[in-house]
């Protein structure tokens, strides 16, 4: 009896093997897969990107306010914090920049009112690079009631940098997106 059952067991097997060989019903769903996965993944890799870019660029504008009262509320005029303190109280609150003390540049300078603000750009710094070297922004913490302007500039890694949004984020010359953050202030009438 057992041999019985073996041998139609084995000629049930072959019967299913043989008809699944012959069945192509499977093959356009593939073919489908095939043109419009790639598309699908570098889809969710770039919503994956632009989630940490947006955390990232919430903790440095957080991180950037609160920097800031130390310059308005004087401390910063005494001498008691300067420009690396600021910079490390910055990577301090924004836990999600790797290396932030090498990457972090901090530019404070008054301006003539709220409407204006310098012309240019902000410079940032890659520790990444060999050649790289720090920018000379300028640091200055004015005096009571002068409006002030800080700006900060922070390089960091992008998580998908052959894809989707990777591909626009990183500059030319360091392969790293910069996040810059800026404010501007009058300082109290100490």
């Amino acid at each position: 009896m057992m041999c019985v059952s073996a041998i139609r067991y084995s000629t049930f097997l072959k019967s299913q093997a043989a008809r699944l060989a012959c069945d192509r019903t499977g093959a356009m769903q593939s073919l489908e897969f095939a043109m419009v996965g790639p598309i699908f993944i570098g889809l969710l890799l770039s919503l994956f990107e632009m989630g940490i870019l947006m955390a990232k660029i919430a903790m440095l504008d957080h991180a950037v306010a609160g920097a800031s009262k130390f310059v308005y509320i004087g401390a910063a005029q005494g001498g008691a914090i300067s420009q690396a303190d600021i910079g490390t109280f910055i990577c301090e609150k924004s836990v999600l920049f790797r290396d932030c003390e090498e990457n972090i540049t901090v530019e404070l300078t008054p301006i003539a009112d709220f409407s204006s603000s310098p012309d240019e750009d902000a410079e940032c710094i890659d520790s990444n690079d060999d050649d790289a070297l720090a920018p000379v922004v300028e640091y200055q913490t004015g005096v009571g009631s002068e409006v002030m302007f800080m700006r900060v500039c922070i390089t960091t890694d992008v998580v998908t940098p052959g894809m989707g949004l990777g591909l626009f984020l990183k500059t030319p010359d360091t392969d790293r997106a910069q996040i810059i953050s800026s404010t501007a202030f009058m300082n109290e009438p100490f």
